[in-house]
């Protein structure tokens, strides 16, 4: 019995060691402060401009995914596990940051994945969102700033110990620790169906953050755990045609009559792109190199 006492003791101490060192390790991961150029953009209000910035918000950039159709915030996660997170209200109304974030703040957050203070936010695309030109992200903001108020109250984050480490392990990277701060965006990007565009839209809409930048598929780096993985999309995955990619954009489903895509796969945002965009996506895909599944 004694001897019953003194192990349960031990582990116990050893569960209290290793918590707590997942703790710390977490917790410096998020208390990190990045020094970011906190510029405010200038203002668009043309209303060109906010129909730009509605298109990449609720299709290419898929904002609305996290932050729901109407802006105003809900839960992203809320597992035991885990944690509890949520994506902002970005609206004015109660609850929402739209009043109290100036378009600087807007900016280093969708840019650098930080908030006010400098501190990584977390579960937010910013390392997609950091390729923005500068008119893009002007529209984006623009976008924002138009939309109703709506009051909503958004849970404050609990991390769970799972979610912790994830953090601590660097599993579930947070994206201000991804980006290159210093690098400067073009003004503009020229739209067209070309390939340069097409790699463009790739990086803000989030295909080489899950597919990765050679677009080779396999793990998807910060998912959660038993996320499927995802497609390589390269000549060593699948040859394309420009029909079959876009019949699988807009429809979700696998070439080849393979049924339907998994959940992971965005379709609700991609059905959504216009002919142009999805066929300057597809000029970008079919000229990168064939990779083997996962490999850079």
């Amino acid at each position: 019995m004694r001897f019953l006492k003194r192990a349960l003791t031990a582990v116990t101490l050893l569960l209290l060691v290793a918590f707590g060192t997942i703790y710390g390790l977490a917790q410096r991961e998020l208390g990190r402060t990045y020094a970011v150029a906190r510029k405010a953009p200038p203002r668009a209000t043309d209303s060109l401009a906010v129909t730009r910035g509605e298109h990449l918000a609720t299709s290419i950039s898929k904002c609305a995914d996290c932050h729901g159709a109407d802006f105003g915030g809900q839960l992203v996660i809320d597992d035991a596990a885990l944690g509890r997170v949520g994506a902002p209200n970005l609206t004015g109304g109660r609850g929402g940051v739209g009043s109290v974030r100036t378009d600087a703040d807007f900016a280093a957050a969708i840019r650098h994945g930080v908030g006010p203070a400098g501190k990584p936010l977390l579960i937010m695309p910013a390392h997609d969102y950091t390729y923005l030109s500068e008119a893009d992200l002007q529209a984006l903001i623009a976008f924002l700033r138009s939309r109703p108020n709506v009051d909503r109250e958004i849970p404050a984050r609990r991390l769970g110990p799972v979610g912790l480490a994830l953090i601590a392990s660097k599993k579930l990277p947070l994206s201000a620790a991804l980006i290159d701060h210093a690098v400067v965006q073009p003004d503009s990007v020229p739209q067209g169906p070309t390939a340069e565009y097409g790699r463009y839209l790739a990086n803000v809409g989030g295909c080489t953050g899950c597919h990765n930048p050679s677009l080779s598929g396999g793990e998807i780096i910060g998912a959660p755990p038993g996320t499927p993985q995802a497609a390589n999309l390269t000549p060593g995955g699948r040859s394309w045609t420009l029909e079959l990619f876009r019949t699988t954009l807009r429809t979700g489903q696998r070439p080849g009559g393979g049924g339907e895509l998994n959940d992971f796969m965005p379709i609700r945002f991609t059905k959504l792109m216009t002919d142009e965009e999805i066929e300057a996506v597809w000029r970008y895909v079919v000229s990168v190199p064939p990779k083997a599944l996962g490999e850079q």
